[in-house]
């Protein structure tokens, strides 16, 4: 089910050259955009903060180099150029953005999904949901859609892609037999974009969420807590799962099949024998973890200073001394372990994002961008909205969506406050569009996992992926509009 060595030389040698050229073409547009004369409206400053920030998408958008290494970039560039550490010019804030709250909302959900991995909870909850399902083709679809999307609501879709695919290949594998290729390739393409739509849902299932949020928050002063995201991206997640789990079906005919013996699952679930304390403990964690989350609004008067990163630390403090074995020493995580698996990299992106974030607002960038793109407020909002999420959507199947996020999100809100628009509807927009990269292995790391696994071939992600684009795109406007903004009045 793997790749041969032949596609993967190919398909390493053509990622090269796309980062050997990102490379080239964000150095030569970062040293030319300094090196102009300051365009008019901008102050010199300005002009390098932007220099700066085009080379980081660039950088971004091509991983040029690894993608958290550019979040650090500002720490080299911002003193080097005169933006942070020289007279009059304080104001713009540096490390003070690498330890942004969110970060720590990130590192504790960190810790969570690590111990759901260690003790094998999460593929508990998984086995047992597909089992649930019966020996049906269109139900197994279901009941793969529903186990990765429940999972990758409560960890990273990453992990949830990376987990569910070894059940499945081991399904095909056992029952090769008795599957067609369509069948196949449903089963293994639903999983990854089933992941991306569960994290949707929750403010910790994807990394775009906790860095929009961020973003938001320090750009808008706007708080979207646990359970004001899932206002917003619950809606999305209830009726893009029973969409995508019907256009499978028809899509690959997987209606017209006959019943397939699923007892691989069962066996594989019975083997797993009674929960273990490490599970139990684990699974106690998670439910506190997420009552106090979806709670918080109730009891936040009494604990004034507690958020939502306040909890993820209390869960991460419990996974280290919370013992399965006291006498033995073992504990639900080690520090070693939790440490080694920590989500440094999306820290850092995050921290990276809002460091450029202000940068771009407090040197004078976005209020310059919005004051040359004033035709837009001619257009009617539901325009404006669709045409963000289109571009959002395109862009998102050529880069990762955390980095369309990252990147755009500062430069929509100063775009919404020059055509006086709501910002936050611009921003929302661009954070829900950005999950429809159905297409391509780059745009999501799940469907980067999911490629790597030879199942399928980029021809069949981009036929599936272009219907279930398309269908998301229009079902986005429609609860952007009566569902985000009408019932839940977010952004009005």
């Amino acid at each position: 089910m793997m790749v041969d060595a032949k596609a993967k030389s190919s398909g390493y040698l053509g990622e090269f050259k796309a980062r050997k050229i990102g490379l080239i073409v964000g150095v030569i547009v970062f040293i030319i955009l300094l090196i102009m004369p300051t365009p008019n409206g901008l102050t010199l400053l300005g002009q390098k903060v932007l220099a700066v920030s085009v080379l980081m998408v660039i950088f971004w958008m091509t991983e040029a180099i690894p993608i958290p290494i550019t979040a650090l970039l500002p720490i080299l560039l911002y003193p080097i150029l005169g933006i942070t550490g020289s007279k009059g010019q304080n104001d713009i804030l540096l490390f003070t953005h690498y330890a942004y709250p969110t970060v720590y909302l990130v590192l504790g959900v960190g810790f969570l999904a690590t111990a759901m991995e260690r003790w094998g909870l999460h593929r508990r909850i998984a086995l047992g949901i597909v089992m649930k399902v019966g020996s049906k083709p269109s139900r197994i679809i279901l009941g793969f859609i529903l186990a990765t999307a429940v999972v990758s609501m409560w960890m990273s879709n990453t992990t949830a892609t990376a987990m569910m695919l070894p059940v499945a290949i081991s399904i095909i594998m056992t029952m090769d037999k008795q599957m067609s290729a369509g069948f196949k390739k449903a089963l293994m393409l639903s999983i990854p974009f089933a992941a991306t739509m569960g994290g949707l849902s929750t403010v910790i299932g994807t990394t775009t969420n906790p860095t929009g949020i961020g973003i938001i928050r320090e750009t808008l002063g706007v708080e979207l807590d646990f359970l004001e995201w899932l206002k917003i991206g619950l809606p999305f997640t209830l009726v893009m799962i029973p969409l995508m789990w019907v256009y499978f079906v028809k899509f690959y005919k997987v209606d017209k099949l006959d019943n397939i013996n699923v007892d691989v699952v069962k066996e594989e679930y019975e083997a797993l024998g009674p929960m273990n304390k490490g599970e139990k403990l684990t699974s106690a964690i998670f439910i506190v973890s997420v009552l106090l989350w979806v709670t918080r609004s109730l009891w936040k008067s009494y604990v004034p200073f507690a958020t939502d990163e306040t909890i993820a630390i209390a869960i991460a403090i419990a996974t280290m001394v919370l013992p399965v074995d006291y006498k033995k020493g073992i504990y639900v995580l080690s520090g070693k372990e939790a440490l080694s698996k920590a989500p440094w990299g999306t820290m850092l992106l995050l921290g990276g994002s809002m460091v450029m974030g202000n940068a771009f607002t407090d040197a004078g960038c976005a209020q310059w961008v919005a004051g040359n793109l004033s035709a837009l407020s001619n257009m009617p909002q539901i325009v404006i909205i669709i045409a963000v999420g289109v571009v959002t959507a395109i862009l998102t199947e050529v880069t990762t969506n955390a980095v369309v996020v990252a990147s755009f999100l500062p430069v929509l809100a100063s775009i919404g406050q020059g055509i006086g628009m709501d910002p936050l509807q611009l921003m929302l927009t661009c954070m829900i569009a950005s999950n429809f990269a159905f297409m391509l292995p780059p745009g999501t790391p799940p469907n980067a996992i999911a490629y790597s696994s030879g199942a399928f071939e980029i021809s069949d992600m981009m036929k599936a992926g272009l219907g279930l684009k398309i269908i998301g795109l229009i079902v986005f406007p429609l609860l952007m509009y009566f569902v985000t903004f009408g019932i839940f009045n977010v952004g009005m």
